[in-house]
């Protein structure tokens, strides 16, 4: 005669024998190659670079050229420590005589140009050129005058 043996819902149970070898095993290893690493580590003593890279570079002598914007990509005239020059001729003549002044004040200046995105390139193209001139007819050996180009202004 046969019985019959009923069964409940199916219980799934995990063998983690295995999985508690597998990390004893992995545990093992990062002990034994952490030791490892600690043994070859040697203290040294590295020399101090006597003039590092990382330095700040001193504060040069600067003057700030402001290109002043009108209406619609138009140029008002120009700034230069505090002094207004129209866009004329004549007014950048102006401006090229107090930069010479300046570059002979000041060995090694560099002038900031500062100009508004809004403003067009025409009117920046001359100061551009009365920079250079004025560094070259300065008399200070200047090669090439030391310009920064500052864009500022609103989204286009």
């Amino acid at each position: 005669m046969s019985t019959i043996f009923q069964r409940g819902p199916a219980r799934p149970q995990a063998n983690i024998t295995s999985m508690i070898d597998v990390v004893f095993l992995l545990i093992v290893f990062f002990v034994l190659v952490s030791q490892i690493v600690d043994l070859e580590s040697v203290d040294m003593e590295l020399p101090e670079p006597e003039h590092p890279a990382t330095a700040l570079p001193e504060e040069e002598p600067r003057a700030v050229l402001n290109v002043l914007p009108g209406d619609d990509g138009e140029c008002d005239g120009y700034r230069l420590a505090g002094r207004d020059y129209p866009v004329t001729s004549d007014g950048l003549g102006d401006l090229r005589a107090a930069l010479v002044v300046l570059y002979q004040d000041i060995p090694g200046l560099r002038v900031n140009l500062r100009a508004d995105r809004a403003t067009d390139y025409r009117w920046v193209s001359p100061v551009l050129q009365v920079v250079r001139q004025a560094a070259g007819l300065s008399g200070t050996g200047l090669a090439s005058a030391r310009l920064n180009l500052v864009v500022q202004g609103g989204d286009r």
